[in-house]
């Protein structure tokens, strides 16, 4: 993580010393005023104390970090309205938003077949989850909380009613960029002010962004419902006229604590990466595109990530859970999930194939001429789904499939006792509590740019070397070996730029041969990466594979939910009087929650 630098480190020891000595004797009255009678609010009050009631005193009085500082939740409420707290809410803004979304990332393995729960412990864990987990966030390894640390993040930027679109939000409690726009903090912090109003308009971006992309509907501080289409156009409005010229007016700054990297990476590019996104999943594939462009024509291996850190509420969950701790174990190919009783694929019609579609993660293989797909949108495999006998460490050999392929070495994976029932493969994408999480990468937003040279320009061959041109290593692939990712070549090219449809490949024609193999490319470069590829199968139900509460895991455990997009929390939905009109036991899962009588925009529904 980057360090502050003097100035900056002066002005928060000044700050963290007019507030650090009544911190405790203040915490019951600062909570009871910001909570305002609100649960939305409440909920993300308590959720912002919890990341740093896990910090000592001791550990907070350093402030050699911007993260490792006070939160304004236990400021007193004095101080939150104190300019000289500004630079502190707007770190804090930044280790919640994080925070949740490195538990989400964990979560997210179940949404995306990676895992599956096995053992006693996070027992729900990895079941594809009807609705976003409230609580503490990373409390323990086996917590996975991160409804409240989004939502609470968004509440601790703004809760101006104008700035929500005037779905919600209170006149009586100020998020930091309220503060600073509208209480004149900008001017009182000159060469600091237009710079804090960019960053936490980047991180409200960011999390209204997240309620549009994963969630069916939702509400601000008990407002009226946004749907998901209404949640993605407040976001790109956040990110486009409030983010982008507080950046134009504070000059060169770098995004704290490192959160960006690459040559010409800039908070311009962050807001623009981020936007790719939305427009992205709000189906402007044209705007994606534009944004892609933008960005990687300044900023080649750009990306923003989740900074990580030791400790609790800064620890990489992926690895520190899914890894070290090891809670679920790898899903294979998926062959369990069968028999007459299944349900049809909603988005088709057609009954699931025996063998589900783009499943398994465990030894991925890739072929000399860069082939990663079966005929069946299965993945090629360079070995069986076992372990040898023959040896019980984790360096066993595996069976070879003796196909010419060879390990797709993004896919990481490591064979290790887990707290289940039977060794199982455990993730290796990260390798230590501290590796950051990315959340917009070159390599997303090159995948973009691949999907509109296919699915608008139809020109696959502009797309085949978008995808080599990302593929790690690809022109050390003479002779083919782990150590690299092949480039599409040979036969597999021929089949995409042929014009017919090949029996080697799924699709009527090259476009949507075309179409699988850049699905395929993503599942494996989205590995283990906050939900990204969760949120690509979302935009492609009528080939991807979720259970929609029907089934259990591959052990016969634990009964699998309903997650495609999610709901809000059941006591949202109790609490909130605009939610009361939808029958709640049929929300979440494809967004079908509306009722016949309501208007078709109450929620979003889309061609399932």
């Amino acid at each position: 993580m980057t360090r502050s630098g003097g100035a900056e480190n002066e002005y928060l020891h000044a700050a963290g010393r007019r507030v650090r000595g009544t911190i405790h004797e203040n915490f019951d009255r600062t909570m009871k005023t910001m909570r305002h009678g609100n649960r939305s609010r409440g909920i993300a009050r308590k959720a912002a104390c919890s990341l740093v009631l896990g910090v000592s005193v001791g550990a907070l009085g350093a402030c050699d970090s911007l993260l490792e500082v006070e939160l304004p939740h236990i400021l007193t409420d004095a101080a939150i309205q104190d300019v000289t707290s500004a630079q502190i809410q707007v770190n804090s803004v930044q280790a919640l938003f994080e925070c949740g979304m490195s538990s989400m990332s964990w979560i997210a393995l179940g949404h995306e077949d990676v895992f599956e729960s096995v053992a006693g412990v996070a027992g729900g864990a990895h079941v594809y989850l009807g609705s976003g987990p409230t609580g503490s966030c990373d409390g323990s390894q086996s917590s996975g909380a991160w409804f409240d640390q989004i939502m609470g993040t968004r509440q601790m930027v703004s809760t101006n009613p104008a700035r929500l679109g005037n779905y919600g939000g209170s006149s009586e409690v100020k998020g930091v960029y309220d503060r600073l726009v509208d209480d004149g903090w900008i001017a009182q912090l000159p060469g600091v002010g237009e710079r804090l109003a960019a960053i936490s308009a980047i991180y409200m971006g960011a999390s209204l962004s997240h309620f549009g992309q994963f969630y069916c509907e939702g509400a601000l501080d008990q407002g009226k419902l946004i749907t998901g289409p209404q949640f993605l156009a407040l976001a790109e409005r956040w990110l486009t006229v409030e983010a982008l010229p507080h950046i134009g007016l504070a000059g060169t700054f770098a995004m704290p604590n490192g959160s960006t990297t690459g040559t010409g990476a800039s908070p311009t590019n962050t807001v623009i990466a981020l936007r790719a996104q939305v427009r992205l999943a709000a189906g402007d594939l044209a705007g994606a595109n534009a944004d892609a462009v933008t960005v990687l024509g300044s900023s080649p291996a750009f990306t923003f990530n989740a900074t990580r850190e030791s400790g609790s509420q800064r620890r990489n969950k992926v690895y520190d859970s899914g890894t070290a701790a090891a809670f679920s174990g790898m899903l294979g190919i998926n062959t369990y999930w069968n028999g007459a009783t299944r349900n049809t694929n909603p988005a088709t019609g057609a009954l699931w194939p025996a063998t589900i579609p783009f499943t398994g993660y465990i030894f991925l293989g890739i072929q000399p001429d860069g082939r990663t797909l079966e005929a069946t949108n299965t993945p090629v495999r360079w070995a069986q789904e076992i372990r040898s006998p023959a040896t019980a460490s984790p360096a066993e050999a595996a069976v070879s499939l003796n196909n010419g392929s060879v390990q797709d070495p993004r896919i990481t994976h490591l064979y290790k006792s887990i707290q289940g029932p039977a060794k199982r493969e455990v993730p290796t994408k990260f390798s230590a509590v501290e590796n950051d999480i990315p959340l917009v990468t070159w390599r997303e937003l090159t995948l973009i740019r691949a999907r509109f040279e296919n699915e608008v320009s139809n020109n696959q061959g502009a797309a085949i070397a978008l995808i080599n041109n990302m593929r790690p290593g690809a022109a050390a692939c003479t002779p083919v070996s782990a150590a690299c990712v092949p480039n599409i070549s040979g036969a597999l090219n021929t089949a995409l730029t042929n014009g017919t449809d090949d029996a080697s490949i799924s699709g009527a024609n090259d476009q949507a041969e075309m179409r699988v193999v850049i699905l395929e490319e993503a599942r494996r470069e989205f590995y283990s990466e906050s939900g990204r590829w969760w949120q690509w199968k979302i935009q492609n139900t009528d080939l991807m594979w979720f259970p929609r509460f029907q089934g259990f895991t591959s052990a016969g455990v634990y009964r699998l939910q309903g997650g495609v997009r999610l709901a809000f929390p059941t006591d949202e939905y109790e609490r909130n009087v605009n939610f009361q009109p939808l029958n709640i036991a049929l929300r979440g899962s494809g967004c079908v929650a509306a009722l016949a009588s309501q208007a078709a925009d109450v929620s979003e529904r889309p061609v399932f």
